[in-house]
């Protein structure tokens, strides 16, 4: 794909928006187009396909859009503008949509004033997950020129017949926020999306692609564009002036402190009281929803919130402070962008739903609680202030121990340096090619050639194998093998597992029924999550929690969402009725969420960081260390010294590895008879349980017994039951590559990860519904039951099905990296064996938090004989 020099395009770029456009731009920016604009403008307006990579605040929303408006504007005035969508922006969050409608309506007003017309002649209108069923008929009945939505919405859209014909004066597409799209199944549907959207055009719509974070540019512009076109890559800089990027660590930890998280926690609130009364709006990423709900709580109710002199905010806390993620009202979440839009907020605390492009215009200080887990991560996060052209992106990152500080310090560096991570496609993830086939029958009668075609048209999906997408289609018509007593449609018949989405037939397929399309539009796209019930406080809507966790409370219970301690009252189907009572904090409610990690370049980092340290400290003493720490990593004296003290305890207790080294540390179960054992490796959380489950088959088959397994970054630990041991001989045949991605696939298999992913691939092709049809919900175990049961059935009966190979390709290349893992075995890294009384300090910064996973080697006989034995053994000594 070609790149270009912004500076070489720039020219005189006003020139051409001719007419209003140039005047309503040259009247509110003065000093004229960013080098992003002026870059994309001419490509834009010649009609080329183009991606637009530039920093947060450099103007890429009017960049992408301003020459389309201008093009709208010309037609108006000819009398060619025609009703209908004639742009699609997608944008990942429903707030970023929003707010793009509200950013666009500067201009437009503009614009309409200029002309002296009564109102816009470009229409602009939202459809997403929250929008009304009054509002979605109107926008089908009366579709914008403009039409801004989001992944899921769009697929929605394409599936419904009544839509067929908008599509067909589509000319431009805009996929914001791009990168955030690019490595997930998300962004792999849209992709295909894209195709449809294509194909039901009369055009081939031009694609411009918005991106404040992707590196390479390349695989990015190819999921834009797909294979077989040409894409244009601008990589334009933050206007000469603009100032860079500040970026710095706090350590909630002091040096001599062992970690205490009630501690910790005061001295976060204090941290960030003092912050937000310092700053106009302060955003504070809290990385999830009950840790988002617990300071938003408390920063508004514990403690006077007095500041230095003794004397109240000249705020209040209560109204000035405010919650904001996905499991929230729509209503709310609206309020709260609109309030942080009008700067009426002093802070707002977030999980990621704001992370990606929303425009905070007062904000001046973003505040990360603990990891981003990525360079590309944490400036999106710390550009949600000085998002305006011409101010400086201010951020902390806090860090609550030892471990978090040094992560914090390297990750810090590295966003300074802009080292942002490689960007990789999910290839043809097949349930994702279920939905979308499904989605083409819902639409209308389709060739099962044309639909092969389209698929290879896109990116993801460019190489996808022929007999992978029959198998796909003869899955949802209900042709695949399955068990005794499955479902017969008629005597004789092959039985099925589910009643048929599709019917296919002499080259053609459709939909079943409208019940199907019905099933489709009620649990269209990719994210995964539990069931979940609908929360009233005082006959107000409030937001989501999950259905397991509502089904606990009891009348009297406390509960926090919004920031609000609320009273359960009564449940009524997924109806929770509550009131807001104030006061103390009650408990957290459970949002099962993916974990985070560490990037596998922040993790190499990371380790190397630790062996450097390591190396100054027996070299040069401890003091060198701390030098070193705040020079390179622009680590405060009580922060470097934290992480100092960290390394010498480590050194002193066992030792650092080296990165190309697997330290193995052997030390007593704390809560169990047996040994643990603790690898170290310079890998993060994805490659590292890729080989714990590598090793944890190994050993399960010398053993004979169940093992626990624990992964995290830089690390795993496998605990062996009684009377197990490993040696130094063992360990050259531990490392071993031959076999190695076999070995991985029984530790999946032993324990429950390919279960729980597989529930959520069956959801996501449509198997089993998220939400069941209303009036029609049937518990059965809810989602839990297609781990626990449907999964083993399917594996029996069928063990060859699409959707057993996607939870294999799923666990292998998306949860786990074994190539990685398998890279870095290839290099022989050097094998180290120490024996320790208890845990090394690594092992309890790195390793240690977190539930072990047990892993099945045990035969049911063996088993029970272990439990008589055992039992047998106790009754005997309490007998004596």
């Amino acid at each position: 794909m070609p790149t270009i020099d912004p500076t070489a395009e720039s020219g005189n770029a006003l020139g051409l928006l001719p007419g209003p456009v140039r005047q309503w731009f040259s009247s509110a920016f003065p000093s004229g187009p960013t080098p992003a604009q002026a870059a994309a403008w001419p490509l834009i307006a010649e009609g080329e396909h183009v991606l637009l990579v530039s920093p947060t605040g450099t103007g890429k929303t009017l960049a992408g859009f301003l020459a389309i408006v201008d093009r709208l504007l010309r037609d108006h005035a000819a009398g060619e503008l025609k009703p209908g969508p004639r742009c699609v922006y997608i944008s990942p969050l429903r707030s970023l949509g929003y707010d793009i409608e509200r950013n666009l309506a500067i201009p437009l007003a503009g614009l309409q004033a200029a002309l002296g017309l009564a109102e816009s002649p470009v229409q602009v209108g939202v459809r997403t997950g929250d929008t009304s069923a009054y509002d979605r008929r109107k926008l089908r009945d009366h579709p914008p020129h403009i039409l801004i939505t989001t992944p899921e919405s769009l697929s929605l859209l394409l599936s419904q017949a009544s839509w067929r014909d908008r599509w067909r004066g589509v000319e431009h597409i805009i996929v914001d926020e791009v990168h955030a799209l690019v490595p997930t199944k998300r962004g792999s549907d849209l992709a295909v999306s894209l195709e449809r959207l294509a194909d039901a055009s009369a055009h081939d719509p031009q694609r411009i692609g918005l991106s404040a974070t992707c590196r390479p540019a390349d695989p990015v512009a190819r999921f834009l564009v797909g294979p077989s076109r040409s894409c244009r890559v601008v990589e334009a800089p933050r206007p000469a002036d603009s100032p860079k990027l500040e970026l710095e660590v706090d350590s909630l930890l002091r040096p001599g402190e062992g970690p205490h998280r009630g501690l910790t926690y005061r001295r976060l609130l204090k941290r960030l009281r003092r912050a937000i009364d310092a700053h106009r709006t302060t955003v504070v990423f809290a990385n999830t929803r009950p840790m988002t709900e617990r300071i938003t709580h408390d920063l508004r109710h514990q403690s006077p919130g007095r500041d230095q002199r003794g004397e109240e905010p000249s705020y209040d806390r209560e109204t000035a402070i405010a919650a904001h993620h996905s499991a929230l009202d729509a209503g709310r979440r609206r309020e709260v962008e609109a309030m942080l839009k009008a700067g009426q907020l002093r802070a707002v605390v977030t999980s990621t739903s704001l992370e990606l492009g929303v425009d905070i215009g007062t904000a001046d200080l973003a505040v990360q609680i603990g990891l981003p887990g990525g360079v590309a991560r944490c400036l999106q996060r710390i550009g949600r202030s000085g998002h305006r052209v011409g101010a400086a992106p201010r951020g902390v990152i806090v860090a609550a121990t030892a471990s978090e500080v040094a992560g914090a310090a390297v990750t810090a560096r590295a966003a300074r340096a802009g080292a942002i991570e490689p960007l990789a496609m999910i290839e043809s993830p097949l349930d994702v090619v279920c939905q979308q086939l499904l989605g083409m029958a819902c639409a209308e009668e389709t060739s099962v050639e044309s639909a092969f075609s389209l698929f290879r048209k896109a990116g993801p999906t460019a190489n996808l194998d022929r007999d992978d997408f029959q198998s796909c289609l003869d899955f949802l018509a209900g042709d695949l093998a399955s068990p005794a007593g499955a479902f017969e449609p008629e005597p004789g018949a092959n039985p099925r597992w589910t009643s048929p989405r599709i019917w296919k037939h002499d080259g053609w397929f459709g939909v079943r029924s409208r019940r199907v399309q019905r099933w489709l539009w009620t649990n269209v796209g990719t994210i995964t999550s539990e069931e979940s019930v609908s929360v009233v406080a005082d006959g107000k809507a409030l937001g989501t929690i999950e259905g397991r966790y509502a089904e606990r409370l009891t009348a009297g219970d406390r509960f926090v969402l919004d920031g609000r301690t609320l009273e359960f009252r009564r449940l009524d189907g997924l109806m929770l009725h509550s009131r807001v009572v104030g006061g103390e904090a009650g408990a957290l409610p459970i949002w099962h969420s993916d974990r985070q990690a560490l990037s596998s370049e922040l993790a190499a980092e990371l380790a190397e960081f630790r062996a450097e340290a390591s190396r100054k400290s027996v070299g040069e003493g401890p003091e060198a260390v701390r030098d070193w720490l705040a020079e390179a990593l622009e680590l405060k004296p009580g922060a470097a010294a934290v992480v100092a003290e960290l390394i010498e305890a480590q050194d002193r207790y066992s030792e650092t590895p080296d990165v190309n080294a697997l330290l193995v540390e052997e030390f007593p179960s704390e809560h169990e008879p047996g040994l643990t054992y603790a690898f170290h490796a310079p890998l993060n959380r994805a490659a590292c349980e890729a080989l714990g489950r590598a090793f944890a088959a190994r050993l399960g088959r010398r053993f004979g017994r169940d093992l626990a397994l624990q992964a995290a970054d830089l690390g795993w630990s496998i605990r062996l039951p009684e009377d197990a041991r490993i040696g130094d001989e063992d360990l050259e045949a531990l490392t071993a590559i031959d076999g190695l991605a076999d070995d991985v696939l029984e530790g999946v298999d032993r324990g429950d990860l390919a279960a729980r992913r597989f529930r959520h691939v069956a959801a996501t092709a449509l198997m089993v519904l998220r939400n069941p049809e209303r009036g029609k919900r049937v518990r059965v175990g809810g989602l839990l039951w297609v781990s626990s049961r449907l999964y083993p059935l399917v594996k029996a009966a069928c063990p060859n099905h699409p959707l057993l190979r996607e939870t294999r390709r799923e666990v292998l290349r998306d949860i786990l990296d074994v190539d990685a893992g398998a890279r870095w075995l290839a290099t022989k890294p050097t094998l180290r064996l120490r024996r320790l009384s208890a845990p090394s300090p690594f092992t309890l910064a790195w390793i240690a938090p977190g539930a072990d996973e047990p892993l099945h080697f045990d035969t049911p006989a063996d088993a029970l004989r272990r439990l008589h034995a055992r039992m047998t053994a106790s009754n005997a000594g309490e007998r004596s």
